[in-house]
Formats: structure tokens, C-alpha cells, sequence
């Protein structure tokens, strides 16, 4: 193996350690039906180690290494959508080592001897919007119809950003949804990992009412409206990124 010359060597390394954890993820766990934990397990051990003695080889390697397992890890909801998507570019490699880095580990459960389970701190977007950008999250929402409300208020989504216990509103086009998330964690506005905080908050209902919805189904919709993007969802995306203006 090359040395590591350049943090762009350190960084094609990465991109080059996801693809072929991408790979064997289409192969291990949707064709053959390996349990993920194992195939995480087994990519991280039988990718430990490099035929280089030079140090800083060595520690860079281990240090990729360690962001892989975080990832597989830690983020599957994001990860998962990507790996089944048609390509997986060096630029999404990036995008997500960057939001990883910029993200804070979500509260863990902690288990005492009495069984008792008992909650770490709050759930947050880690989100600060301005009222002109919370304001235009409010007006994309109403003109895409994307809750069941008549009119969608400010004071709505100032509840499910601030993680208000006991909100919830039902979603009318979950894709749309997915995708307006998507582009708030695009431009930076969220957390990495927001369909996990949408879950364990139980923010989101089903059109009907029925259930909450899942992380697994805001991935879904997410990885399908991604890979057929509607004039809507591509609308959604740029008002988004306009906020940042």
C-alpha cells in the first residue's frame, strides 16, 4: 500500500474502504442475507490491518477505520439508502464523513441492575433557525401539502424542531417529507440524525393517523424518492438551499 502523503490520500483511502463495505453489503447482507451486526463485525476485523510498517500509515489506516465503524454503526439510516443507491461517489463519501464529524452521538439508553431503563438528555435537531428561515420551512411545507393540516403555523414546527414531548402531526406525503429533511441536512440546518430523532420522538404520524413513523421508513422513502426525483421534491431541495442566502 502507498504511503499516506496527503489528508487526499487519507481521504481516497475512506472512500475506497466504504465502497468496498458498499459492496459487500449488496452481496453479504441483501443477497445472502447476513445478519448486519455480523457483516459489520466482519468487514471491521478483516479490514483491521494494512501490509505497511510506516507509522503514520498505519495510524491513518486505523483511523478510518474507526470512522467506517462509527458509521456502520451509528449511522445506518443514512448509510443504508446510500449503499443500495444505483453509485456511491467520492463526494458522498465526503458529505458524509463531514456530517459525521459535525454530528453529536444521539442519548443512549442506560440499563441499571433494577432493569429500569432511564433516557440521557433530550432529543435535538441541533437546529437554530432564524424566523425567516423558519418561516420559509413553513411556507415550502403549506405549498406542498406536506402535513394533513389546513395551514400549517410556525408555532407547529417550532414544536417538532424544538423536540416538544407529546407533539405530533401527520405526515400527507412522507417522500416529500423525507426529501425536505434531507435538504436541511444538506445545507447544513440538522443533525446527521434526524430520522433517528423523528422515531424515538414518535414527531411523525401516518396519513391515517394509525402509527408513528419509522426510521426504516423515512429511509425508504427517502432512498426512492432520491433515486426518482419529482419536480416537487426537486423544488423542495432548492427552496431549502436557498435559506442559507
Amino acid at each position: 500500500m502507498a504511503h499516506f502523503a496527503t489528508e487526499q490520500d487519507v481521504a481516497e483511502e475512506l472512500f475506497e474502504l466504504l465502497s468496498e463495505a458498499r459492496r459487500l453489503y449488496l452481496q453479504n447482507v441483501i443477497v445472502e442475507g447476513k445478519r448486519y451486526s455480523r457483516y459489520v463485525d466482519d468487514f471491521i476485523n478483516s479490514h483491521r490491518y494494512i501490509n505497511c510498517d510506516n507509522a503514520v500509515c498505519r495510524n491513518c489506516h486505523e483511523m478510518n477505520i474507526h470512522i467506517v465503524k462509527g458509521l456502520l454503526t451509528e449511522c445506518t439510516h443514512p448509510i443504508q439508502p446510500l449503499f443500495t443507491a444505483s453509485d456511491f461517489s467520492f463526494k458522498e463519501c465526503m458529505e458524509l464523513r463531514k456530517q459525521y464529524d459535525m454530528s453529536e452521538p444521539l442519548p443512549t439508553q442506560v440499563v441499571h441492575r433494577t432493569d429500569k431503563v432511564t433516557n440521557a438528555p433530550p432529543l435535538s435537531f441541533g437546529c437554530n433557525f432564524t424566523q425567516k428561515q423558519m418561516a420559509g420551512i413553513v411556507s415550502c411545507a403549506n405549498t406542498y401539502n406536506l402535513f394533513c393540516v389546513s395551514m400549517l403555523r410556525i408555532e407547529d414546527m417550532e414544536a417538532l424542531f424544538s423536540c416538544k414531548e407529546g407533539f405530533h402531526i401527520r405526515v400527507n406525503n412522507l417522500r416529500h417529507v423525507a426529501i425536505l429533511f434531507d435538504a436541511l441536512l444538506e445545507n447544513s440546518f440538522i443533525q446527521f440524525r434526524w430520522q433517528s430523532v423523528l422515531d424515538r420522538g414518535k414527531f411523525l404520524q401516518s396519513k391515517d393517523g394509525s402509527r408513528f413513523v419509522s426510521a426504516s421508513s423515512l429511509s425508504s422513502a427517502l432512498s426512492v424518492v432520491r433515486g426518482n426525483m419529482t419536480s416537487v421534491a426537486y423544488i423542495i431541495r432548492q427552496t431549502i438551499g436557498q435559506l442559507k442566502e
